[in-house]
């Protein structure tokens, strides 16, 4: 009686090992972000967002290094400032990397993706200063060049917000939104500096104020003003803090944005092999040769 109970035990056994053999799942690593489900203009959107969160290029497209950032926990973002011009809030505006990034000293507190000017009408490299700020801003058309805009018009291409930038030897330039989001990654403007109206309206407008100063320049200019923005190993730069992206104290907002977390995601293993059933039935019956596995030819 005891021995066909344990065959009828070992058969059960083998049944749902070779049967019903569900998958073993084990952890893989996926940094926090928002395009991975997306789909269409919102995936494209989102893309540009983590590029410009992790100091990459902003394409929208998803390349190698973006992929590596998401799927690698080596891969670190790194923002280093000497010297920042202000204790308090601040920009800098990436030319190479078409990101604008939010500081409070020396920290980072959000980073977005923006368009700038053309090959023709460049964004101007310089340490500026926000001189005025308005909201569902009116348009004059560039002194002639366009036909002008009133406030709240869609075809107003300030969108709802505008940062007016004082820059030494120039005017009429600005931070502000955008009618035409999908360009925001690109270089395309008469000059200003574009953003999703959603982050300009909700992120950067409402924190910054008339006199913050405002650095506009490439990698290169950046880093010869004491600003570095990259993205690297973290085995590479050991002796290096972990950027504040990475620190329990930081602001919700970049939270949301998902500078700090990461989630795990499922991965399928390999299904148990019919070896690995027929060690177990030996460990339990003397001659398992006899055993007949269902589901197995006959």
């Amino acid at each position: 009686m005891l021995k066909n109970t344990k065959k009828v035990l070992v058969l059960a056994l083998a049944f749902t090992l070779l049967i019903f053999n569900k998958t073993v799942k084990a952890e893989k690593f996926q940094r926090k972000n928002s395009f991975v489900n997306a789909k269409g203009a919102e995936r494209v959107a989102e893309i540009k967002r983590f590029q410009a969160l992790n100091n990459i290029i902003v394409t929208g497209k998803l390349d190698k290094l973006t992929e590596d950032m998401l799927n690698d926990p080596d891969y670190q973002r790194y923002d280093l400032v000497k010297n920042p011009p202000s204790k308090d809030r601040w920009i800098v505006v990436n030319k190479t990397k078409r990101i604008l990034t939010v500081y409070h000293g020396d920290v980072v507190e959000f980073k977005y993706p923006v368009a700038l000017g053309t090959s023709k009408t460049p964004t101007p490299s310089a340490k500026a200063t926000i001189t005025n700020m308005a909201k569902n801003p009116a348009w004059g058309g560039m002194n002639g060049k366009y036909q002008p805009r009133k406030a709240n018009d869609p075809l107003n291409p300030l969108g709802e917000r505008w940062m007016g930038l004082k820059i030494p030897g120039k005017s009429g330039y600005g931070i502000h939104g955008t009618i035409k989001p999908w360009q925001i990654g690109g270089y395309v403007s008469n000059g200003c500096i574009r953003m999703f109206n959603y982050d300009i309206e909700n992120y950067v407008f409402p924190r910054l104020k008339s006199g913050a100063p405002v650095w506009i320049g490439t990698d290169q200019e950046l880093k010869e003003w004491g600003v570095l923005q990259y993205v690297d190993r973290i085995s590479n730069n050991q002796s290096q803090e972990k950027p504040e992206a990475v620190t329990e104290e930081t602001s919700e907002e970049a939270k949301a944005q998902g500078q700090v977390q990461v989630e795990i995601v499922a991965e399928e293993s390999k299904s148990q092999t019919e070896a690995e059933a027929k060690e177990i039935i030996e460990n339990f019956v003397a001659n398992p040769d006899s055993i007949i596995i269902p589901g197995k030819d006959m």
